[in-house]
């Protein structure tokens, strides 16, 4: 058998990597389709030799599949105490059983790293991090490609004035059906220039104190420590925009469908956040 640098002994083999993958998904679920799984333990020894525990340094795997990587990322991390990321790429490839609850190679990727995390946060319950602070949670964030949330204009189409027509009534809710909140959140982040690792914050504003909680709260998202508002609210006020103003942050970021065509309300809402010092307000 062909050896590497590192006797299996030292870092594993490909079936040891399969009882590894087992352990976190079903045996079922994977279906044959990851007999050659990489050892958790070969690529801890190339993290060892070429990452620094505590430099964020941010490990790219661009064929994730079972996820292995992010294994082993998690479980050094562990072992040493590290802030390494990692960014595990994988196409969404169909896996034989279409009735499995997990359809592709990129769904099992999903959920090994899910169970790693939960596993290493129940080892962590209570216990001290090498620095004597309590550790953080672990977590990770999912993004698939697509096509913009919002309808783009179609500048080559025909000037005829049934086609204008139709361009414009598609304008008129020019969200694409299906996307939720974050969707348009995420897609708004890349268009401002913030890199999709970015803090978010999710903030609830007072609109008026005599209501309840439920009743006066409206949602706004605080970038990059407040730097960014993004307000994806349907129904926009005048105390909300205030309540924004009052953030002091540098951007803002509105949907025009929550003026509904008040041109009114939108010109004040430039006239306020100018008095607060935002140096730019955009709607989308």
């Amino acid at each position: 058998m062909p050896q590497t640098l590192w006797s299996y002994s030292e870092v594993g083999h490909t079936q040891d990597a399969k009882k590894q993958l087992m352990e976190h998904v079903a045996f079922e679920q994977t279906d044959n389709v990851l007999d050659t799984v990489k050892p958790t333990g070969l690529i801890r020894r190339m993290l060892q030799i070429a990452t620094h525990p505590k430099e964020g340094d941010i490990v790219l795997d661009f064929f994730a599949g079972s996820g292995s990587t992010g294994h082993a990322v998690l479980e050094q991390n562990h072992a040493d105490g590290g802030n390494r990321k990692c960014i595990l790429v994988q196409l969404p490839e169909p896996l034989p059983k279409p009735e499995n609850t997990l359809k592709t190679i990129a769904d099992i990727c999903k959920e090994r790293v899910r169970r790693v995390i939960k596993k290493l946060n129940e080892e962590d319950a209570g216990k001290l991090d090498l620095e004597g602070a309590k550790p953080r949670d672990r977590g990770f964030k999912v993004f698939k490609l697509a096509e913009s949330n919002f309808t783009p204009w179609e500048a080559e189409a025909p000037k005829d004035a049934e086609t204008l027509a139709r361009q414009l009534d598609l304008h008129v809710d020019y969200i694409r059906e299906g996307r939720t909140e974050l969707d348009l959140l995420y897609e708004i982040l890349l268009k401002s220039g913030f890199p999709l690792t970015t803090p978010v914050q999710k903030l609830t504003l007072p609109l008026t104190p005599a209501l309840s909680q439920e009743e006066r709260g409206k949602i706004v998202y605080s970038v990059a420590g407040g730097a960014l508002l993004i307000c994806l609210e349907r129904e926009l006020t005048m105390d909300l925009i205030r309540a924004m103003a009052e953030k002091k942050p540098e951007r803002v970021v509105c949907l025009d469908a929550g003026f509904a065509g008040n041109d009114q309300l939108k010109a004040n809402a430039v006239q306020i956040f100018k008095t607060k010092g935002v140096t730019s307000f955009k709607t989308v």
